[in-house]
């Protein structure tokens, strides 16, 4: 299957602006804070989609030099993040997404996994983009993984698989897998991932 790739430039709603957000992980579980009293309704985000599908098998590497596989975090919840360095919302989105992914490491360790695929044609673009302020080398919290296949097959199948359809793939979406292996949703384009609505979501689904 040729993929055909598209840069989504889109700008985001001023209540979703893009941020540079940052924390810094303690070596001890932080105590988690209390969801809200009701329901989080996901659906105010307007780029949210639910979906019910199977989460397409991930084994890719990794650029610590290893690799990473969907098998092996079963009975997580797994943020499961498509972009590329040449997409500017993706490159946006990342401080934010980062920060969020150390957090929820921190405070649910064993339960919560993040990890982004670039769809980029080598290491070295994302080598350069994660030595650059403001990540400097670090990536902590988050799992850099490339799908090196010409076609871009891991790309291809979450976009088809939980559309039941294959539009033409555009950067960044994020996708949600439940602890079941289900794709229970995912987000067409960038996100403040500071948003409290995203964040209480994400933790509904590892606490349940």
């Amino acid at each position: 299957m040729t993929v055909a790739t598209l840069r989504r430039a889109a700008p985001v709603a001023a209540a979703l602006a893009l941020a540079a957000a940052g924390c810094q992980r303690d070596d001890k579980p932080v105590q988690a804070a209390p969801l809200p009293a009701h329901p989080v309704d996901v659906r105010s985000i307007p780029i949210f989609r639910s979906s019910a599908a199977p989460a397409p098998t991930l084994d890719l590497p990794t650029l610590d030099g290893k690799r990473f596989s969907l098998d092996s975090v079963k009975g997580q919840v797994v943020f499961v993040n498509f972009w590329a360095t040449w997409c500017p919302p993706c490159r946006d989105e990342m401080p934010s997404m980062l920060a969020l992914g150390r957090d929820l490491e921190a405070r649910y360790p064993g339960k919560f996994k993040m990890v982004a695929v670039s769809a980029d044609d080598g290491w070295g673009p994302v080598k350069e983009f994660f030595g650059a302020p403001p990540y400097l080398g670090s990536t902590q919290g988050i799992t850099v993984a490339l799908d090196p296949s010409e076609g871009k097959t891991a790309v291809a199948s979450y976009f088809c698989t939980a559309r039941g359809a294959c539009p033409k793939i555009m950067f960044p979406e994020s996708y949600i897998v439940a602890k079941d292996g289900r794709i229970v949703g995912f987000f067409e384009g960038p996100l403040d991932w500071s948003s409290p609505v995203a964040r209480a979501y994400i933790e509904q689904l590892i606490r349940s």
